[in-house]
């Protein structure tokens, strides 16, 4: 069976490396309080592996109503109980999971971790860069981002180029960076050299004047790689993930490709396939996704196509599947990621929006409303719900 295994704190293990890993306390509580996610896009018959107690008959009016026949049971228990036939599908991969796994596994999972940990290195967003420039899919205005492996290096990069963002090699949602323009001396050299200390290196790149946050997913099956659609997000002015817009595919192309047009953006794609067949294909299979920006300076709008690669599953992709799957064609709606909050606060919120916003769903789709995706314990700090409208 596969059994479905949110773990948001995969980056953080990829970046610590090795077998072992503690996360901090604010990762595990996130993956604790958000471990029913996968519910919404793992497939009827299939095994979601929780992290906290959830009530079986949660959502149960719901689920019969949108057609979902997933179960949920305690990682730990599952873990310790495998059968032959399970099969482990993580959010994301790193080696402290994969042990885990495997020391109870009847059947033991081969996966080269140490490989994807060089793929989700941000060095590997430089390389995918370079295929598009290659293939004539970046501007002339566009200057690549930089490896800098020293201090000097680093100060020297900031001197010729004042408005720009340093980056953690590991790291994601929009964490691990540093807006130069906004921050100089002592408190940036220090988080320069504590990154370089624990990762080696550090990634400099221009600030480009932002229009739009998306993102292209992809699907391996460990062969080829297709386009599975795109992810339309928003983020605050640090860059921090705060939520998903849901919507058709091609209402996204259509706002996305204003004064671009849909050729460029296609284009991309079909050059970002051909690649990630050669480059990830070999080594992961499932979903992924690459972080982009329309942006606009002097010489019009264009596409930055690589911020990031996120080389695991991602909330863009589960905003696509619910859309897919459980949307109205006629609606919209946003998927956001509560975070932070009181239980108190998190129980208010979706009671409040439940009132307001009671759900609608018409022949198996979700036509209007609010739901909760996770579950709102009485400790929970976090949450993921969705607001659609009909539109």
């Amino acid at each position: 069976m596969r059994c479905h295994y949110f773990n948001p704190e995969n980056d953080l293990a990829l970046a610590h490396g090795g077998g072992h890993y503690n996360p901090p306390a604010s990762a595990v509580k996130l993956a604790t309080d958000l471990s029913l996610l996968p519910v919404w896009f793992a497939q009827n018959g299939e095994l979601v592996l929780s992290r906290s107690a959830v009530p079986s008959d949660w959502q149960a009016d719901v689920f019969v109503r949108l057609g979902i026949a997933v179960e949920w049971t305690p990682f730990e228990e599952r873990v310790r109980h495998q059968s032959e036939e399970d099969v482990l599908v993580p959010w994301g991969w790193n080696g402290a999971l994969l042990n885990e796994w495997n020391k109870y596994a009847k059947r033991k999972i081969s996966v080269d971790v140490a490989t994807l940990r060089e793929l989700s290195h941000r060095r590997f967003s430089i390389e995918v860069l370079k295929c598009l420039g290659d293939n004539g899919l970046l501007p002339r205005s566009f200057v690549m981002p930089q490896e800098l492996g020293s201090l000097q290096e680093i100060l020297q990069f900031i001197n010729a180029s004042p408005h720009c963002v340093l980056k953690a090699p590991w790291s994601c949602s929009g964490k691990g960076l540093r807006w130069v323009n906004e921050e100089r001396g002592g408190s940036l050299e220090s988080w320069c050299s504590n990154v370089l200390a624990r990762q080696g290196s550090v990634i400099g790149e221009q600030v480009y004047g932002k229009v739009a946050d998306f993102a292209m997913e992809f699907h391996s099956d460990g062969t080829t790689v297709s386009f599975a659609g795109y992810s339309y997000f928003s983020a605050d002015g640090m860059g921090t993930y705060r939520g998903n817009y849901l919507m058709p595919n091609d209402l996204i192309e259509e706002k996305l490709a204003e004064s671009i047009g849909k050729t460029a953006f296609r284009e991309v794609a079909h050059c970002l396939e051909s690649f990630f067949a050669r480059s990830v294909a070999p080594y992961y299979e499932g979903y992924f996704g690459v972080d982009m920006m329309v942006v606009e300076d002097e010489t019009g709008r264009w596409i930055h196509p690589c911020v990031e690669v996120n080389l695991r599953m991602n909330m863009g992709v589960c905003a696509r599947i619910i859309t897919d799957r459980y949307l109205s064609p006629s609606s919209v709606g946003e998927f956001v990621i509560w975070a932070n909050k009181s239980s108190d606060e998190l129980a208010k919120i979706c009671f409040d929006y439940s009132r307001d916003y009671p759900l609608v769903i018409q022949d198996g789709r979700i036509r209007s409303g609010f739901l909760p995706l996770t579950f709102v314990g009485e400790n929970a700090r976090y949450a993921a719900t969705i607001h659609v409208k009909d539109i």
